[in-house]
């Protein structure tokens, strides 16, 4: 289990019963947003009910507090090949034997077979680790001494959202639902 006390940006959304937290990383161009439903049994709900539109309420909602925040290790692969998706959306030569992929090797023996993407997310108390080839870390801010800490304990499902900033838009979604 990972603990930080820290100003983190913090919001509770009645609309959907659920608290979000909100973790900057280094050079604050990407966080991590965990919506933790206040039912321990509340994941499947939440994942129902939330939107687009909730989703950015959340966000326009959270406000920077002193947070106590205990987060699990936790880590999130999916594999998917793209092969049949690709096809339904009417890319089907590009998986044929007659393929011309010259472009890539000068030669027309080239096609297609499969198209597989993989990506993970783990977090442990080094930091957050997402798509093999990006690190990133959670940086601390300056602790807020006025007022005891908000405790924000993840001890049951949640879900999970990476964003950019600049753009705004969502890196990796996912859910934990073995704590």
């Amino acid at each position: 289990m990972m603990h930080k006390k820290s100003k983190f940006k913090l919001t509770e959304y009645s609309d959907l019963n659920t608290n979000a937290v909100e973790i900057p990383y280094k050079g604050g161009k990407t966080s991590m947003v965990i919506l933790l439903p206040n039912e321990m049994d509340g994941l499947e709900k939440l994942e129902a009910a939330l939107t687009p539109s909730n989703f950015s309420d959340i966000l326009k909602g959270l406000e920077s507090t002193a947070v106590d925040l205990s987060l699990p290790r936790f880590k999130v692969e999916y594999d998917v090949n793209l092969k049949a998706v690709l096809e339904a959306m009417g890319v089907r030569d590009l998986f044929a034997r007659e393929a011309d992929l010259s472009g890539i090797s000068g030669k027309k023996d080239l096609f297609v077979s499969a198209a597989l993407h993989k990506s993970f997310v783990e977090v442990n108390e080094e930091g957050t680790e997402a798509a093999a080839a990006t690190g990133m870390r959670i940086q601390l801010k300056t602790r807020v001494k006025s007022q005891p800490p908000f405790p924000f304990v993840v001890d049951h499902p949640f879900m999970f959202f990476i964003r950019s900033h600049d753009p705004d838009v969502i890196l990796f979604a996912g859910s934990v639902r073995d704590i």
